[in-house]
Protein backbone atom coordinates (compact mmCIF):
# COMPACT_ATOMS: atom_id res chain seq x y z
CA UNK A 1 0.00 0.00 0.00
CA UNK A 2 1.53 3.33 -0.73
CA UNK A 3 0.51 5.94 1.88
CA UNK A 4 -0.23 9.54 0.71
CA UNK A 5 3.03 11.75 2.12
CA UNK A 6 0.38 15.33 2.47
CA UNK A 7 -0.05 15.56 6.03
CA UNK A 8 -2.74 18.45 5.36
CA UNK A 9 -4.71 16.67 3.35
CA UNK A 10 -8.38 17.64 2.30
CA UNK A 11 -9.33 16.34 -1.02
CA UNK A 12 -8.64 12.22 -2.26
CA UNK A 13 -6.71 12.16 -4.90
CA UNK A 14 -6.38 9.22 -7.00
CA UNK A 15 -2.90 7.95 -7.58
CA UNK A 16 -3.29 6.51 -10.67
CA UNK A 17 -4.89 8.90 -12.70
CA UNK A 18 -5.16 11.71 -10.50
CA UNK A 19 -9.54 12.51 -10.43
CA UNK A 20 -10.62 13.79 -7.12
CA UNK A 21 -12.14 10.79 -5.42
CA UNK A 22 -15.24 11.71 -4.08
CA UNK A 23 -15.57 11.38 -0.09
CA UNK A 24 -18.56 9.68 1.50
CA UNK A 25 -20.21 11.41 4.58
CA UNK A 26 -19.35 8.99 7.31
CA UNK A 27 -16.00 7.93 6.20
CA UNK A 28 -14.11 5.30 9.15
CA UNK A 29 -10.66 4.65 8.90
CA UNK A 30 -10.30 1.39 6.97
CA UNK A 31 -12.72 2.54 4.40
CA UNK A 32 -12.37 1.71 0.48
CA UNK A 33 -13.43 4.80 -1.83
CA UNK A 34 -13.21 4.01 -5.35
CA UNK A 35 -12.11 6.66 -8.08
CA UNK A 36 -14.84 6.84 -10.97
CA UNK A 37 -12.42 7.61 -13.51
CA UNK A 38 -9.93 4.50 -13.49
CA UNK A 39 -11.18 2.26 -11.09
CA UNK A 40 -8.12 2.25 -8.52
CA UNK A 41 -9.51 1.56 -4.83
CA UNK A 42 -7.71 3.87 -2.10
CA UNK A 43 -8.23 2.72 1.62
CA UNK A 44 -8.95 5.32 4.60
CA UNK A 45 -5.61 4.74 6.37
CA UNK A 46 -6.45 8.25 9.28
CA UNK A 47 -8.93 10.70 9.20
CA UNK A 48 -7.29 13.21 11.08
CA UNK A 49 -4.78 14.37 9.24
CA UNK A 50 -6.86 12.71 6.57
CA UNK A 51 -4.34 10.01 4.93
CA UNK A 52 -4.80 7.16 2.51
CA UNK A 53 -3.09 4.96 0.53
CA UNK A 54 -3.60 3.02 -2.95
CA UNK A 55 -5.29 -0.80 -2.03
CA UNK A 56 -2.94 -3.34 -3.86
CA UNK A 57 -3.76 -6.57 -4.86
CA UNK A 58 -1.86 -9.66 -2.85
CA UNK A 59 -0.85 -12.10 -5.50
Amino acid sequence: MNQNDNQNQTKIICPDCGAEIKKMENMEVGDILECQECGTEVEILSLEPLKYGELMEEK
